[in-house]
């Protein structure tokens, strides 16, 4: 039996609502940056940010270093700067052997515990940063992921936490399939989707679509961006430098984020990162540089800087993206 034709109507309208995001539709775009300087850089403040991410190691609360003054640092920078902090747990450290190593639940409850009452500004949470990757405990162990991700939703029930985080690796769909056998949730998920937008995948073979498919509820590329250059933990040149490849992956980030078959889905994204690591002739002191900005105290902004701020003041005046939910 045909439908009336108004309801007919009324259908379509909410099909429409529900399932797509006008055009242009903005996404909330932050900054993932370790450094507490950014926020005191002449170069910070004209990009519009509102939104800042930092990872930190489970043992923050107990180390002796530099990191519980550094992440003090952060905070009240953040704070000045009228910037959401949002906080990622993660190993010890990037060294061999902190790799697979992550805290039992026993510690994971302390941790949160403690970091609660010590930070209770920050209200936005990963329980642990890119899950599926072969150096985490979670790698292998999905349902620890879920545990972490309980532990932390009952000890802040109000807090925005991220279901789960994951690399754009080749894991990605069997993990995030074993972790919903324990979250059954429509919540925020966590991309990195670097190499998406620096190997230049067709949105049909992207993470960023596959994702897309696998779970329910919003997502957010947690750390994304175009890389100047990278090398491997053992040496092995992946990307030398160039400016120009940086600027090319920024922009195909932001188009395959905006395809109109998942633009509805992705509500924000973080750039990874602020300062660079590499000056302009290549020389580096970090194997890794995907920086805004060059190395150096007075270092320039590099082109997919400039290219970023006028990305961001046209998500200012666009539409709000619909929501899936």
């Amino acid at each position: 039996m045909a439908l009336p034709r108004i309801l007919v109507l009324v259908l379509a309208a909410a099909a429409l609502t529900l399932g797509a995001a006008p055009a242009g539709a903005k996404i909330q775009i932050g900054i993932s940056e370790q450094n507490p300087n950014m926020f005191a850089n002449k170069y910070f403040k004209p990009l519009g940010f509102k939104y800042g991410r930092i990872v930190v190691p489970w043992n923050i609360l107990k180390r002796k270093d530099y990191w519980p003054g550094y992440l003090a640092a952060w905070l009240a920078g953040a704070k000045a700067t009228n910037i959401e902090p949002h906080v990622v747990f993660n190993i010890q450290d990037v060294a061999p052997k902190y790799f697979g190593k992550g805290p039992t639940l026993g510690q994971y409850a302390t941790l949160i515990k403690g970091f609660r009452k010590k930070y209770p500004q920050v209200k936005v949470f990963t329980p642990w940063d890119e899950e599926n990757h072969v150096f985490q405990p979670t790698a292998k162990h999905p349902k620890l992921a879920f545990d972490y991700y309980r532990i932390l939703r009952k000890a802040c029930p109000s807090c925005k936490i991220l279901a789960a985080d994951v690399l754009d690796d080749s894991n990605l769909t069997s993990w995030l399939q074993k972790f919903q056998h324990y979250y059954h949730g429509t919540g925020t998920w966590g991309l990195h989707n670097y190499q998406d937008a620096n190997k230049f995948r067709p949105f049909s073979q992207s993470w960023t679509y596959k994702m897309s498919k696998v779970v329910r509820g919003d997502i957010w590329s947690t750390e994304a961006g175009g890389l100047v250059g990278f090398k491997t933990i053992k040496g092995r040149v992946g990307y030398k430098y160039s400016l120009s490849r940086q600027l090319k992956a920024q922009r195909y980030l932001f188009k395959l984020m905006g395809n109109a078959r998942v633009r509805s889905r992705y509500k924000r994204v973080y750039i990874y990162d602020f300062f660079g690591t590499w000056d302009a002739k290549g020389h580096r002191d970090n194997r890794w540089d995907s920086g805004l900005i060059a190395r150096g105290a007075n270092g320039k902004p590099r082109p997919a800087y400039y290219d970023l701020k006028k990305t961001i003041a046209k998500n200012r005046s666009a539409p709000a993206r619909a929501s899936m939910r």
